[in-house]
This record gives structure tokens, sequence and C-alpha cells, in this order.
């Protein structure tokens, strides 16, 4: 398996720490494949890359606190009310 890192979805990864616990399959595919030290280096090196590729991907979204182009800012002034 050259690739290991295309056979995971990115949700997958999302929940891998990069610590090689007994409970993450992608952990215990790299330390299967290339030994528990070696195997780690490169489940870190593959991390890394693949939460770089989940920001680039998420980066082309809406963008954060803009107005609505012609849209009115809410609130304005208030009418006076009549004392009586």
């Amino acid at each position: 398996m050259a690739d290991l890192k295309e056979k995971f979805s990115r949700k997958q990864w999302k929940h891998c720490c990069g610590k090689g616990c007994k409970n993450c399959e992608i952990a215990q595919t790299y330390t299967a494949e290339h030994g528990r030290k070696k195997g780690l280096e490169k489940l870190n090196d593959d991390r890394a890359e693949m939460t770089k590729r989940k920001k680039k991907a998420a980066a082309g979204g809406k963008k954060a606190g803009g107005k609505k182009a012609g849209g009115k800012k809410a609130g304005g002034k208030k009418k006076a009310t009549v004392k009586k």
C-alpha cells in the first residue's frame, strides 16, 4: 500500500489523534504496514497533509462578517415616545 492516506476518508482523518491509539483504524493500519516507530512518523506526516487539504477545501465558502449587497444594517433611529 503505497498511499495509505487516500484509503481513508476526511471524516476518519478528523477523528485521528495521531498518537497510535488502539481503537483508531488509521493508526493500526500504518503501524501494521510500516512498524511502530516509522508508521507513527508517516501517520503524523500524512495527517498534517490531510488536515491542510481540509482547510483549503473549506476556504472556498462564504465570507464571514460580510453583509449582503444592498442590505441594511439592523437598528437605526428609534421614534421618540410621547410622555403624558
